[in-house]
């Protein structure tokens, strides 16, 4: 099988707790920094966002699943300089 040159990136839960990801298509081009969502603990609530400007390619998690930190729970596709 040929590679076919995709370079993704996986974005990983900062903390242990109950994700709540945005409501973001896949295939939606996201700005570094746009939020992905939330980790929500006993204690506390930790935001996700992008790290560098890109493509959504996967959601990796649901609604209310729970995440242990490094978890992944989306796939992006950043943005290549040309």
């Amino acid at each position: 099988m040929t590679d076919p040159g995709y370079d993704w990136r996986l974005v990983v839960a900062p903390a242990r707790g109950t994700i709540s990801p945005v409501d973001v298509s896949e295939g939606t081009w996201l700005a570094a920094g746009s939020p992905l969502g939330s980790v929500r603990s006993r204690r506390q609530q930790v935001d996700v966002s992008a790290a560098y400007d890109g493509v959504l390619a996967e959601w990796l998690v649901h609604e209310g699943d729970l995440v242990d930190a490094g978890d992944p729970i989306a796939r992006l596709y950043p943005k290549v300089a040309s």
